[in-house]
């Protein structure tokens, strides 16, 4: 799932950022409609999403698994890295990758 619904690419960091913050509450809408107990574990990808968003869905209940480790975006030649960060934080809570 995105975590805004405003193609982002081209934008200045500080422009993708704000659409971000400003689209969180749809984010939140979503998020509630897949998992109402707020039970699912939630990985977040994206150095600024993990930054922005995992406070935010902490604060409102949602389980994120991260843990304060980003995911880089595995499409910027960070593939390998992406799946070992992404590994790392699954097996920390217990998820079998």
């Amino acid at each position: 799932m995105d975590a805004t619904y405003e193609p982002v690419n081209g934008m200045s960091a500080t422009a993708r950022d704000r659409v971000i913050e400003r689209d969180y509450p749809l984010l939140v809408d979503d998020l509630k409609s897949l998992t109402p107990d707020l039970s699912l574990p939630i990985v977040l990808v994206k150095t600024n999403v993990c930054r922005i968003l995992e406070p935010k869905l902490e604060k409102d209940g949602f389980n994120v698994i991260n843990r304060g480790t980003p995911v880089y975006f595995p499409s910027t030649g960070q593939q390998n890295k992406s799946k070992q960060q992404l590994t790392s934080i699954l097996e920390s809570a217990g998820i079998r990758a």
